[in-house]
């Protein structure tokens, strides 16, 4: 009998380690290329929606012309 729906505990680690990635990556990232302002504004939706935040920052910035 297999158990499909069973999340295993490093499963867990490997997803809140990827979490932890993205939102510190995007934190950074927005405070070396934003003011002080737009960054205060990208931290508060980055640290209020966590993955989602992060994961838009990260587009906006790799998609942004230069």
């Amino acid at each position: 009998m297999t158990h499909t729906l069973m999340i295993y505990p490093y499963q867990i680690i490997a997803f809140l380690a990827l979490l932890l990635i993205t939102v510190i990556s995007a934190l950074i990232i927005a405070s070396k290329n934003e003011t002080r302002f737009h960054f205060l504004i990208w931290a508060g939706v980055i640290l209020l929606f966590h993955f989602l935040g992060a994961i838009s920052y990260l587009i906006k910035h790799f998609t942004r012309k230069k």
